[in-house]
């Protein structure tokens, strides 16, 4: 559970972070910022709803008492996963990122000796 937790961890501050940090930058900024916000309240209501669920399941096995770290578990498989379905719709609706363009040599170096 340990391993587990070490690989979980990373990934979900990982997805937090490529999820806002990769948002396209339109002209109107405000529509993909209300996106954002929109898909990360949804990715924390659907953990919210998986940890009910969990909490419900095992309420009547011989391990009830394990369900908070199982849930917790699910928790941090769900929220990378809405942020990544999210950030795909997002890339649908808004497009990508431009490409960035390519480095423009300022000085003539056709008669430079190298």
């Amino acid at each position: 559970m340990i391993f587990a937790l070490t690989l979980l961890l990373p990934l979900l501050a990982l997805a937090v972070w490529a999820f806002w940090r990769l948002s396209p930058q339109p002209a109107d900024p405000r529509p993909v910022l209300w996106f954002n916000w929109v898909v990360t309240v949804l990715s924390l209501a659907i953990c919210v709803a998986v940890v009910i669920y969990v909490r419900r399941t095992m309420t009547g096995s011989t391990d009830h008492a394990w369900w908070p770290v199982v849930s917790a578990f699910y928790g941090l498989v769900a929220i990378p996963l809405c942020l990544a379905i999210g950030s795909g719709i997002r890339r649908l609706i808004f497009g990508a990122r431009e490409v960035s363009k390519p480095l423009e040599i300022s000085q003539d170096l056709s008669k430079t000796r190298f």
